[in-house]
């Protein structure tokens, strides 16, 4: 999970705390921001949610190979954190739309 959430906005953003908060709330979805901020917060929110709904499926029977305990989370933050690098393009497709609107 910290390979997915940790590691990307520790590269990008280092030990700046205004910069963290900002990455890791939902407000950047609303309003315009930097593309880097969506490059590291949409996949880093895929990553948990995934992980998240990845565990649903543990309690059912754990008689299954495939239910065993890290396998259903793992695979459930790839699967988030492809999902989200998919949203991030999306979201900056919007945002360069948005901005060349207003240069127009």
């Amino acid at each position: 999970m910290s390979l997915f959430t940790f590691v990307p906005a520790a590269c990008v953003f280092g030990a700046s705390k205004i910069d963290w908060q900002n990455v890791l709330s939902h407000s950047i979805y609303f309003m315009p921001n930097d593309v880097e901020n969506y490059m590291i917060s949409a996949p880093c929110h895929g990553a948990v949610l995934g992980a998240w709904l990845g565990g649903w499926p543990m309690p059912l029977d754990w008689e299954r190979p495939w239910q065993e305990w890290p396998i259903c989370v793992s695979y459930g933050a790839v699967a988030g954190y492809l999902v989200g690098m998919a949203v991030s393009v999306v979201l900056v497709a919007v945002h360069n739309r948005r901005v060349r609107a207003k240069a127009d």
